[in-house]
């Protein structure tokens, strides 16, 4: 398999992967902040959105994410307001677009585009796309790691919310069952 099919093969199975997770899930566990530490859902995945869009310009695109840097970016601290955020679906299309785009472009440029030389951090493409890739998969990582945790609080809130209904309904059964022997008549 060519270097170029295995590095689109890569991008591919992150956008199936957030696709698969994401759509699906409620979205008000997109907005959940384990701690002030850490950043919700919808800002992880409006963040690789913005990343995949930084890859597409040094191919030469213009993806139009002009609007979501001042969100999303690196350094930028999440909103507090869920009203304020892009909506998921909008960010899953424009993740799944960039998507097709970035493979796109790998899989037609071939090893003259992975070794093409290119002014900032990294002398090529390959090396950029590469590591654009490896930060990518570090945020669909903590995504899977939130998505966990949302999945866990939720569970705990249904035990508490159960075994306070149950309390509570045991409680009143043992107090009319209390009351009916105690009145007098």
């Amino acid at each position: 398999m060519k270097t170029e099919n295995l590095i689109s093969d890569l991008f591919k199975y992150n956008t199936g992967y957030l696709m698969k997770h994401i759509n699906p899930m409620d979205s008000a566990k997109l907005f959940i902040r384990p701690n002030q530490k850490h950043n919700p859902i919808i800002w992880i995945l409006g963040h690789i959105v913005v990343s995949r869009g930084s890859l597409l310009e040094i191919l030469g695109e213009s993806p139009k994410i002009l609007d979501l840097q001042s969100i999303f970016s690196s350094g930028t601290k999440p909103l507090t307001d869920p009203s304020q955020y892009p909506h998921s679906d909008y960010l899953m299309e424009l993740l799944s677009k960039f998507g097709a785009q970035l493979v796109g472009h790998i899989n037609n440029g071939g090893d003259d585009l992975l070794g093409q030389q290119v002014w900032g951090a990294y002398d090529n493409i390959g090396k950029y796309l590469i590591n654009g890739y490896i930060h990518e998969t570090y945020h669909v990582g903590q995504i899977n790691y939130l998505m966990s945790l949302t999945d866990s609080l939720s569970q705990t809130n249904n035990r508490l919310k159960f075994a306070t209904k149950r309390k509570n309904s045991t409680g009143k059964i043992l107090m009319d069952s209390l009351k009916s022997v105690l009145t007098v008549r």
